[in-house]
């Protein structure tokens, strides 16, 4: 069964596998993502620095809550 089918069933899993699709859907774009910055240079490379950083950073934390979150699930429907 693939995730995506996974994720919409019922279970203690759900949660977890919502994020693992999610996660496989940001290592791509992160993927996606270098592959640019490394293949097309910027000519003014400070000049967007640091909204990249913010940009990242708003990423990073919604990340961490899914993962959390996920994680939560999956405690408190296996204890």
């Amino acid at each position: 069964m693939p995730p995506a089918n996974a994720a919409r069933q019922a279970g203690p899993g759900r949660e977890f596998l919502a994020w693992a699709v999610h996660h496989q859907r940001d290592q791509r774009r992160h993927g996606a993502e270098l592959a640019q910055i490394t293949e097309h240079h910027d000519l003014n490379p400070a000049g967007d620095a640091t909204h990249q950083l913010q940009a990242w950073a708003v990423r990073q934390a919604h990340h961490k809550h899914l993962h959390d979150s996920a994680i939560a699930q999956v405690r408190h429907h296996s204890g």
